[in-house]
């Protein structure tokens, strides 16, 4: 099992050195995993310390779609069809809690468009001997979440992984609830607002692409193709009809749930299955997501620079303004993505109506064409609210 990793940006010393911090973490079959040891490594310039992190598994670039959401390093599929993720999420984070108030019905709304997720005993009753004695000894709701893998049943899967939002980060965000120090903070604000937002589109698009089957695994670069990116997922007008409903779904459960979302992202992917063509979508990377009636990791004490941490009484107001901001630079986002899916629709009819050989339907069957059919979430009953 790769290592469950995070890495950050420290400040750079006057060279433009780039210092990485990661956990390493020991193999183990025991029921309680040591806890996580941290070495610093410093690499030249900030390319070198993305190879890195690469070559290391923090950062996924592998196509294959069980394995790589959002460009996240260190998922594992678990069971023999795969149709779980292990993702790494310490416990006391924003992603962790998130999907653990998903799962108690705080967010109803939410809860149809993102992935069912379970605690690690759920995990091992439904996989049973699928898993043996060590790997489920070593799953811990302490360090992972566990969610569905919306692949995991379809042959020949196609994704999509698109970020959402014009800002994707916030310094105060950071600070607040990933408890960043002020200058960790900024560094990577500049760094998005400045240099990978612009460039990669988001600013100017509200969206981008970050990974996907398509997608080459360098984020600068698919970013700005995230146009012929988005077009190249499906030649099928039906597939389209059927992802755009899936978006505008999201778009207007995210728009009910009363949540700010800083670089959520939607995952889409198509199919067979039995013949049939499927389509789903779903809502996914949460760990910067903003209830201002509920904060994440809610602390009354003082922080370090003297202002009240989430759950202050003056921290209250802030939180509800910066709430407000990613919650419509989101929702601008999905409508700027659903905009560009129906004009790629669109053009894809526009090519099936003169050319009726240039859509292929994905079937086991030459004589028969399948069906488009969004497929139910039959995973989301199992769940424990």
């Amino acid at each position: 099992m790769r290592a469950a990793a995070r890495s950050e940006l420290n400040r750079p010393s006057s060279a433009s050195v780039v210092s990485l911090t990661h956990a390493t973490r020991q193999e183990t079959c025991m029921a309680t995993p040591a806890e996580p040891t941290y070495q610093e490594q410093t690499f030249p310039t900030i390319d070198e310390a993305e190879e890195a992190a690469v070559r290391e598994g923090r950062r996924s670039t592998s196509p294959e779609p069980n394995v790589n959401q959002g460009g996240h390093g260190g998922i594992r599929p678990l069971g023999a069809a795969r149709q779980i993720l292990e993702k790494p999420a310490p416990f006391d984070s924003v992603e962790n809690e998130f999907y653990r108030r998903v799962r108690d019905g705080a967010y109803p709304d939410l809860a149809p468009v993102v992935p069912a997720s379970y605690t690690a005993d759920q995990v091992r009753e439904r996989l049973g001997d699928q898993l043996d004695a060590p790997a489920g000894d070593a799953l811990d709701d302490r360090r992972h979440i566990y969610i569905e893998n919306i692949t995991s049943d379809l042959s020949q899967p196609k994704t999509l992984d698109a970020k959402i939002g014009r800002s994707t980060t916030s310094y105060r965000e950071n600070k607040a609830q990933q408890e960043k120090s002020s200058w960790d903070a900024g560094v990577k604000s500049f760094k998005f607002a400045l240099g990978i937002d612009p460039m990669t589109g988001s600013t100017q698009r509200g969206w981008r692409i970050v990974a996907g089957t398509d997608a080459s695994g360098i984020r600068v670069l698919d970013g700005m193709q995230s146009q012929s990116i988005l077009s190249k997922f499906s030649e099928d007008p039906a597939v389209w009809d059927q992802l755009i409903g899936k978006m505008q779904g999201i778009r207007n459960a995210a728009a009910r749930s009363d949540l700010g979302f800083i670089a959520a992202s939607v995952f889409s992917v198509h199919g067979t299955q039995n013949g049939e063509t499927k389509v789903d979508a779903r809502l996914i990377d949460f760990a910067h997501a903003i209830d201002a009636r509920n904060p994440f990791k809610q602390s009354p004490s003082p922080s370090p620079e003297g202002s009240p941490r989430l759950g202050g009484g003056p921290a209250a107001p802030d939180l509800t303004r910066l709430k407000d901001k990613y919650r419509n630079q989101f929702l601008a986002g999905m409508d700027s993505l659903i905009k560009d899916a129906t004009r790629v629709r669109t053009t894809k009819t526009a090519l099936a109506t003169m050319n009726p050989t240039h859509v292929r339907p994905r079937s086991t069957s030459p004589q028969q064409q399948p069906a488009v059919t969004a497929p139910t979430n039959t995973t989301n009953t199992a769940r424990r609210r």
